[in-house]
């Protein structure tokens, strides 16, 4: 677990950010480099685990083939997937040249914009992201009692935001340390009562509270705090194939059609993609979340208030037009 107890602001700042933009041209990502070898035009796509692909309605375009035939014309035989842990990660391939485009939490993306990724808004995949702040059991009943704790979160997410945004409602921010812990060491964590809370993202977190560990606080409470799920592509792919933000709204839209039609089909895929179950998936995704434009009000809302969160509390220096993010034809 690395320790983001309030050191200095420039430490703070450099943990939060994660290295998302340490232009590492050695990152390891041998699954690409072979896809790369077969296909001189696959189009290179990262998304956030631990799911073995990608789900939403660009995942379901992707299952349904309804993705591939939009970009074929385009010249992309194939679309390789590639799963990261977490936002800084996958932002650091994007830096590194190593992906063309990524669906990731509002919050790591915005970090990237801000610190000079030329990647453009392609839309959202989700609006809306709840997130789920569980206790050991037997733990601690209220946020209030969380002063002097420690409260695990993936650095870097859109879970991290909420926690250093509700700590701050709270006027807890500098008396509760937070550490970082990837969703899948949440459980144990919180199983050994080696921290006070443990912040988890959609499926994780509906997932232990079935497990009977309490919810003292969720991101649902605070609509300021919720989470989006943004498509962001690089520069490289649109200078190469400036139809693409069209294609992808167009599969987008026909699979939405499609989940809407039979929503049963899709959360028995989601569940399967994603490896949870069912019940986890529905509370975690309810279909109010996915857009059925490329920048929904409420989406394009929210990425100003992380933007405005993170410029107030100096883990971003630069401002940007959340306008300029977006590409003509997404929508």
């Amino acid at each position: 677990m690395t320790d983001l107890k309030n050191t200095s602001p420039t430490a703070a700042r450099r943990r939060l950010l994660g290295a998302a933009l340490a232009a590492t041209a050695s990152l390891a990502l041998p699954g690409l480099a072979r896809s790369q070898a077969a296909s001189a035009r696959a189009l290179r796509l990262g998304f956030i685990g631990p799911g073995k692909k990608p789900a939403s309605a660009t995942g379901w375009a992707l299952q349904q083939g309804q993705l591939q035939r939009e970009l074929a014309p385009l010249g992309f035989g194939e679309v390789v997937t590639r799963v990261f842990p977490n936002g800084p990660d996958l932002n650091e391939a994007f830096v590194s040249g190593n992906l063309d485009v990524g669906i990731y939490g509002d919050t790591p993306a915005v970090v990237a914009r801000a610190q000079g990724f030329e990647g453009r808004l392609l839309g959202f995949d989700n609006v809306g992201m709840n997130v789920w702040l569980l206790t050991p059991r037997g733990g601690v009943k209220t946020v209030r009692e969380l002063e002097g704790k420690t409260v695990g979160v993936a650095l870097g997410s859109y879970m991290h935001r909420y926690v250093l945004g509700l700590l701050k409602e709270a006027k807890l921010l500098k008396a509760v340390k937070v550490v970082h812990m990837l969703p899948r060491d949440g459980e144990p964590a919180l199983e050994r009562g080696a921290v006070a809370a443990f912040a988890a993202p959609i499926n994780t977190g509906p997932l232990l509270a079935s497990r009977g560990y309490p919810v003292i606080d969720e991101a649902e409470r605070h609509p300021t705090l919720r989470g989006t799920s943004v498509i962001v592509a690089s520069p490289q792919l649109l200078a190469a194939a400036p139809g693409l933000p069209a294609a992808w709204g167009r599969a987008r839209t026909v699979a939405l059609q499609d989940i809407r039609r039979d929503n049963a089909a899709y959360y028995a895929f989601h569940a399967e993609a994603s490896g949870f179950p069912v019940a986890a998936v529905k509370d975690s995704y309810p279909l109010s979340h996915f857009p059925d434009t490329a920048y929904p009000a409420e989406g394009l809302r929210l990425i100003e208030e992380v933007k405005r969160f993170l410029l107030a509390e100096n883990l971003i220096r630069r401002d940007f037009s959340v306008a300029q993010w977006t590409v003509a034809g997404a929508d």
